[in-house]
């Protein structure tokens, strides 16, 4: 009478080890879920440079904050980072000239690590103002545009110092 119990009871025991150890799975890969999405950080940067083709040009004066951390003021031509968690935020530009303030949120995509906010084209009411920032581009971007009005650009030496210049010049 024993054994009849025993060898019934062994296949629930098992079944049911199963189940706890099916639904501590589940509970575990949500829990992964719920880390990825909350717990990601992402570096947005914050720009406020004209646009080369004179669409919109660069806000004399502003205050960004994002999420409600400490904010800092933008002047022509500077660009700043922020380090934010997750992926929905909300951005907060305070305009000095006119002392108005614009709210706008955004999401940052999940497996993005870096983007750039252009805080002109956003209070210009330009699309897309956020986009994801890759070296690459801004690379090519600077070499386009070239060195500002004015000044020399030593790309063409083929990584000589400035110093060195003399040096090469031949001798009369």
């Amino acid at each position: 009478m024993n054994d009849t119990i025993t060898a019934k009871s062994a296949p629930q025991s098992k079944k049911r080890r199963r189940l706890v150890q099916g639904g501590l799975l589940v509970v575990y890969i949500l829990i992964m879920v719920l880390m990825v999405f909350t717990g990601r950080r992402h570096t947005i940067l914050i720009d406020n440079k004209d646009a080369a083709d004179g669409s919109y040009s660069a806000i004399d004066g502003m205050e960004v904050s994002i999420d409600n951390q400490e904010s800092a003021e933008y002047y022509p031509g500077d660009r700043d980072k922020a380090l934010v968690q997750g992926q929905r935020h909300t951005i907060q530009v305070t305009i000095f000239d006119d002392n108005t303030t614009i709210e706008q949120e955004f999401t940052v995509p999940l497996w993005s690590d870096m983007m750039i906010i252009s805080v002109p084209k956003m209070v210009a009411g330009i699309e897309p103002w956020i986009e994801p920032f890759t070296m690459a581009e801004q690379i090519q971007e600077a070499q386009e545009s070239g060195p500002p009005s004015g000044e020399m650009s030593f790309q063409s030496l083929g990584g000589v110092a400035p110093e060195e210049i003399e040096l090469m010049q031949p001798s009369p």
